[in-house]
């Protein structure tokens, strides 16, 4: 089992959801299933919602502590929100070139 720790940069956070997404059955199409949900907690992800497919990865951005989320249906990882908000405090990741995401 991953660390509880960890923290994912959002190249390490896309790099692991291409991962479960390739060894899952479905592809993490929500519900999620619960060999879907154990290999999740097994990547050191943390699984939000079983039902809507909703799995956060956890990070620290400019020291606030953050998570990278998902969604089932999500061609990628496009959203982070600060831990103390949830789902409802999503903000949409900018790209900002080779420095890499920003936040709008």
């Amino acid at each position: 089992m991953a660390d509880a720790s960890a923290e994912f940069s959002i190249e390490e956070a896309r790099s692991v959801l291409a991962g479960l997404q390739a060894v899952a059955p479905d592809a993490l199409e929500a519900p999620l299933s619960h060999r879907d949900h154990l290999a999740i907690l097994a990547a050191g992800v943390e699984v939000k919602s079983l039902e809507d497919g909703l799995i956060d990865f956890p990070m620290h951005m400019d020291s606030v502590p953050a998570y990278w989320c998902w969604r089932s249906g999500e061609q990628d990882i496009l959203w982070w929100h600060p831990r103390d908000t949830g789902f409802a405090g999503r903000r949409r990741i900018v790209e900002a070139g080779s420095a890499g995401p920003a936040l709008d």
